[in-house]
């Protein structure tokens, strides 16, 4: 009777895990992205646009919420980092003293930039 016990218990321990774990894990990438990437307009969620202050270093997630490969390329910044489906990559920018001209840093998926895939930093003061 204990062992039939054990066995229940275990088995609904099993159940309770719901899988292999990589949703959970995947779900907490998804969940503290700064930036979500997709495979269809809008591309970005929760817009195309950042935001960054002046004088401070900032590292930001972006996440792969679709099925292709995505790309993140900040040509101000010199990033070109490749983002798989189901992951997320950090990116981490140095501190900047002076905002451009323009006031904003433009970042684009070098592999659907064509399709609209792009976006901009603001820096606030």
């Amino acid at each position: 009777m204990v062992l039939g016990g054990l066995i229940v218990v275990m088995l609904l321990g099993l159940v309770g895990c719901g899988g292999d774990g990589d949703d959970e894990v995947l779900g907490a990438s998804k969940k503290n992205a700064d930036l979500i990437v997709d495979d269809k307009e809008p591309f970005y969620e929760p817009g195309k646009n950042l935001e960054i202050a002046l004088n401070r270093e900032v590292t930001f997630n972006v996440f792969n919420d679709g099925e292709k490969v995505h790309n993140i390329t900040i040509p101000g910044f010199e990033v070109d980092m490749d983002v798989a489906p189901n992951q997320s990559i950090d990116i981490k920018l140095p501190a900047i003293s002076a905002a451009p001209r323009d006031g904003f840093y433009l970042f684009y998926c070098k592999f659907h930039q064509s399709e609209g895939e792009a976006g901009r930093i603001n820096i606030s003061r």
